[in-house]
């Protein structure tokens, strides 16, 4: 059985091995500004001083696409979450997903990955719902979903690993079956993007990060490796 679900270490190899490199903050410094941000925001959402200033910078609706700078809101739409099983998922999914994704690619292609792993669903289906509801006041459209759903299929990508990608399968068709609507149409325009950029990022491999390595039997087994290893 170990063996078999030894995927799910070897997948966070790069991420720890920049731990040991340079601590928590440099392994991964996209990932945890972008946590860190998405619960500053969430968390003035919350409170009355500072729900209007979350509500202009990131409450997004697609109505908001035919209005300028309000449009812009779709950028901070990533980084806000309204119930605390968000913002606890989103805790988990950037220690399982986004630092060993950005770990194992190099935080630009990582930052790459995520903007268009947000936008590019976000608008799509926002055109779609303007129109298809001409005039209609549109919902919100906030939360770090679309980012996570990009990033876990950039990850099966660039792992190449088959148990990856079963579980990342598995959870669209949970997500489909669940809540079949706008939201689950976005997590899985996500996925292709996702997927898309890194099949295209794995092209240019040597510019962006390393490459996701075997693990040698020494490894996993813990024993010191020699050099010839």
């Amino acid at each position: 059985m170990g063996g078999r679900l030894a995927f799910l270490r070897r997948y966070r190899q790069p991420y720890r091995a920049a731990l040991r490199r340079g601590g928590w903050w440099r392994a991964a410094p996209a990932t945890w500004s972008f946590l860190a941000l998405t619960m500053l925001v969430s968390l003035l959402w919350l409170l009355p001083g500072g729900h209007g200033a979350a509500a202009v910078c990131c409450a997004y609706r697609a109505t908001d696409l035919v209005r300028w700078p309000a449009a812009l809101r779709v950028v901070g739409s990533a980084v806000l979450v309204r119930r605390p099983i968000e913002a606890a998922w989103s805790l988990v999914a950037s220690w399982l997903v986004l630092a060993p994704l950005e770990a194992a690619i190099g935080t630009p292609g990582f930052v790459l990955l995520g903007a268009f792993g947000n936008l590019v669903p976000t608008i799509t289906l926002g055109l779609i719902f303007l129109a298809a509801h001409p005039g209609a006041r549109a919902p919100l459209d906030v939360g770090t979903s679309a980012v996570v759903v990009a990033c876990a299929a950039a990850l099966a990508v660039w792992s190449r690993s088959l148990g990856i990608t079963v579980l990342l399968l598995f959870g669209v068709a949970v997500d489909i079956m669940v809540s079949p609507d706008l939201a689950t149409a976005e997590h899985l325009l996500a996925l292709a993007t996702g997927a898309a950029l890194a099949l295209g990022l794995r092209r240019h491999a040597g510019k962006w990060a390393v490459r996701l390595e075997p693990v040698s039997r020494k490894a996993r087994s813990g024993e010191p490796e020699s050099p010839a290893d």
